[in-house]
């Protein structure tokens, strides 16, 4: 019989480079979602499209994420081998990349907007919960910020290699594509072949005095307030994030006076970059106050945004891009953390795949609700929209952190 001191004792180096591809593959994963991002004018000019489509377009992806994290939440507790779900997801990544690297009309942007946001949500839960099990001592926590981290770090280097080509005029509707199809294959095969945790060795997630299945009402009730808060905090980030994605370079054009395309598509690019920092710096903090500082940056950034738009300021806008970076990296981190320590140590992955459901919800709906509005009563109309939901959802968010209990 393996103890669970000796799990811990014999687990750290031997698992070292499992814990690396993990989070490579996560990050890899991640990289999809937000490669389109800074070229969404590039579709628009010649495709002909309109603003609601390009968000269509954006949202297909929350739509894939959904969809894969909806149907694999508790299966993924249920399989010994996480690599199993991790491939799955990869596979989803690389036939993403295909589709939109090949894409020269939009059903064929929709299907591989719709794979790669399956990707996204085959992995989340099931890399999360292999890397507890591959952490020298299952920290859970080290382990949600180290994953939380990586879609980040994904998300960021998206914006940015797709930004950098369409500044270097290098093929910007197929670099960031093919990368994400030549790094996913081979991490698939550094997974089948570095030393994994043995199955019977038992998961990070099943609870070793449970004697039977849980219903998800259930596990939510135990979860308590802490699932919820976490639910709200992914929706308000996403939201946040998820519209400035998909029109933040064009808001930057249109609005802000950024005419140069590569200088509009880097604003999101420092958007992410910043996001990425303030996860890294703000690791340590406890999550509860880091969640409410990134509601008040949120806030506040969108708030700078809008006055820039209103005054045609491109430097007022960077700064309110800057702001809401840093609200969106801390919130999306915080709300995740919170998330991974209310959840049953029995079914972590199923907790942590509702929280990003929510999440991916907050970034589908309102995304295309702001791409109507844009094409109905302008630019301006959906910024102050977009702006005036973060004040509300973000000033609810701090009333209901402020009465969690302390050690959340």
């Amino acid at each position: 019989m393996i103890t669970q001191a000796g799990v811990t004792k014999g687990i750290g180096p031997r698992y070292m480079a499992a814990r690396c591809f993990v989070i490579l593959a996560v990050a890899i994963a991640m990289v999809g979602s937000s490669a389109p991002s800074p070229i969404y004018g590039v579709y628009a000019q010649h495709m002909h499209l309109n603003h609601m489509m390009l968000t269509v377009i954006y949202g297909f992806y929350s739509l894939g994420t959904v969809a894969a994290l909806f149907l694999l939440g508790r299966i993924s507790d249920r399989i010994p081998d996480r690599r199993v779900l991790l491939i799955v997801a990869l596979c989803c990544a690389i036939l993403g990349g295909i589709l939109m690297a090949l894409a020269g009309n939009v059903p064929v942007m929709l299907i591989g907007r719709f794979f790669a946001g399956m990707g996204t949500g085959c992995i989340i839960g099931p890399a999360t919960a292999a890397l507890v099990e591959l952490d020298p001592a299952r920290d859970r926590v080290r382990a949600a910020i180290v994953a939380t981290v990586a879609v980040t770090a994904g998300i960021t280097s998206g914006v940015v290699i797709t930004a950098a080509a369409l500044e270097e005029r290098f093929a910007p509707t197929l670099t960031s594509f093919v990368v994400i199809i030549v790094v996913a294959s081979i991490t698939i095969a550094a997974l089948l072949l570095v030393r994994w945790v043995p199955h019977d060795v038992a998961p990070a997630t099943v609870h070793p005095t449970a004697q039977a299945k849980s219903s998800m009402g259930a596990m939510i009730r135990e979860a308590g307030a802490g699932f919820w808060i976490s639910c709200a905090g992914m929706v308000t980030a996403w939201m946040v994030g998820g519209c400035f994605l998909a029109l933040g370079a064009i808001f930057a054009r249109q609005l802000a006076g950024i005419h140069d395309p590569a200088i509009a598509a880097l604003t999101v690019a420092v958007f992410q970059v910043v996001a990425g920092c303030v996860q890294l710096g703000g690791r340590n903090q406890p999550p509860r106050r880091l969640l409410m500082a990134g509601a008040v940056f949120m806030m506040t950034g969108l708030v700078l945004a809008t006055l820039a738009a209103a005054i045609d300021s491109a430097v007022l806008f960077c700064i309110g891009a800057l702001f809401t970076g840093m609200g969106y990296g801390g919130g999306f981190s915080a709300s995740a953390a919170i998330g991974n320590r209310s959840a049953p140590a029995r079914a972590r992955a199923a907790i942590v795949s509702l929280t990003y459901i929510a999440g991916y919800l907050g970034n589908l709906i309102p995304v295309i609700l702001l791409g109507v509005i844009a094409d109905l009563f302008g630019l301006f109309a959906a910024i102050t929209v977009l702006a005036a939901g973060a004040v509300l959802l973000g000033g609810s968010l701090i009333l209901a952190v402020r009465r969690l209990p302390a050690e959340t």
